[in-house]
Protein backbone atom coordinates (compact mmCIF):
# COMPACT_ATOMS: atom_id res chain seq x y z
CA UNK A 1 0.00 0.00 0.00
CA UNK A 2 1.83 3.08 -1.28
CA UNK A 3 1.30 6.25 0.76
CA UNK A 4 2.28 9.81 -0.06
CA UNK A 5 2.50 12.60 2.54
CA UNK A 6 2.32 16.33 1.94
CA UNK A 7 2.95 18.96 4.58
CA UNK A 8 1.45 22.46 4.61
CA UNK A 9 1.75 25.36 7.02
CA UNK A 10 0.10 28.67 7.75
CA UNK A 11 1.43 30.83 10.56
CA UNK A 12 1.98 28.34 13.42
CA UNK A 13 -0.54 25.77 12.17
CA UNK A 14 0.18 22.68 10.08
CA UNK A 15 -1.65 20.20 7.88
CA UNK A 16 -0.41 16.71 6.99
CA UNK A 17 -2.14 15.23 3.98
CA UNK A 18 -1.86 11.49 3.38
CA UNK A 19 -3.00 9.75 0.21
CA UNK A 20 -3.05 5.99 -0.19
CA UNK A 21 -4.85 3.04 -1.68
CA UNK A 22 -6.54 0.60 0.68
CA UNK A 23 -6.12 -2.87 -0.80
CA UNK A 24 -8.55 -4.44 1.67
CA UNK A 25 -11.48 -2.25 0.63
CA UNK A 26 -10.30 -1.34 -2.91
CA UNK A 27 -10.67 2.37 -2.12
CA UNK A 28 -8.53 5.44 -2.59
CA UNK A 29 -8.07 7.26 0.72
CA UNK A 30 -7.45 10.91 1.57
CA UNK A 31 -6.56 11.60 5.21
CA UNK A 32 -6.00 15.14 6.47
CA UNK A 33 -4.43 15.70 9.88
CA UNK A 34 -5.11 19.28 10.99
CA UNK A 35 -2.83 20.83 13.60
CA UNK A 36 -5.78 21.23 15.95
CA UNK A 37 -5.87 17.45 16.45
CA UNK A 38 -8.68 16.92 13.98
CA UNK A 39 -8.48 14.01 11.52
CA UNK A 40 -10.56 13.99 8.37
CA UNK A 41 -10.81 10.86 6.19
CA UNK A 42 -12.50 10.49 2.83
CA UNK A 43 -12.71 7.34 0.67
CA UNK A 44 -13.28 7.04 -3.07
CA UNK A 45 -14.22 4.10 -5.27
CA UNK A 46 -12.55 5.39 -8.44
CA UNK A 47 -9.28 7.15 -9.25
CA UNK A 48 -11.18 9.83 -11.17
CA UNK A 49 -13.22 10.87 -8.11
CA UNK A 50 -10.08 10.68 -5.94
CA UNK A 51 -8.03 12.93 -8.25
CA UNK A 52 -10.93 15.37 -8.57
CA UNK A 53 -11.21 15.67 -4.79
CA UNK A 54 -7.43 16.11 -4.40
CA UNK A 55 -7.50 18.94 -6.94
CA UNK A 56 -10.46 20.60 -5.19
CA UNK A 57 -8.80 20.25 -1.79
CA UNK A 58 -5.51 21.66 -3.10
CA UNK A 59 -7.31 24.66 -4.59
CA UNK A 60 -9.19 25.21 -1.32
CA UNK A 61 -6.16 25.16 0.98
CA UNK A 62 -4.08 27.32 -1.38
CA UNK A 63 -6.89 29.90 -1.52
CA UNK A 64 -7.03 29.81 2.30
CA UNK A 65 -3.34 30.76 2.48
CA UNK A 66 -1.75 27.39 3.23
CA UNK A 67 1.69 26.84 1.70
CA UNK A 68 3.38 23.53 0.98
CA UNK A 69 6.44 22.75 3.14
CA UNK A 70 8.98 20.78 1.12
CA UNK A 71 8.46 17.96 -1.30
CA UNK A 72 6.00 15.10 -0.87
CA UNK A 73 7.31 12.09 1.05
CA UNK A 74 6.66 8.71 -0.54
CA UNK A 75 6.25 5.70 1.74
CA UNK A 76 6.49 2.77 -0.73
CA UNK A 77 5.19 0.28 1.84
CA UNK A 78 2.56 2.65 3.23
CA UNK A 79 1.66 2.56 6.89
CA UNK A 80 1.83 -0.94 8.35
CA UNK A 81 -1.44 -2.36 9.63
CA UNK A 82 0.37 -4.04 12.52
CA UNK A 83 3.80 -3.65 14.04
CA UNK A 84 6.30 -6.44 13.35
CA UNK A 85 7.19 -8.78 16.18
CA UNK A 86 10.46 -7.81 17.87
Amino acid sequence: MLAVLWFYSQDSQTIRIETRYDNRTAEYVLVVHWSVDYRQEERFATPILFRRRLAEFGTQINADGWRQDGSPVILPDGWPDTLPDN
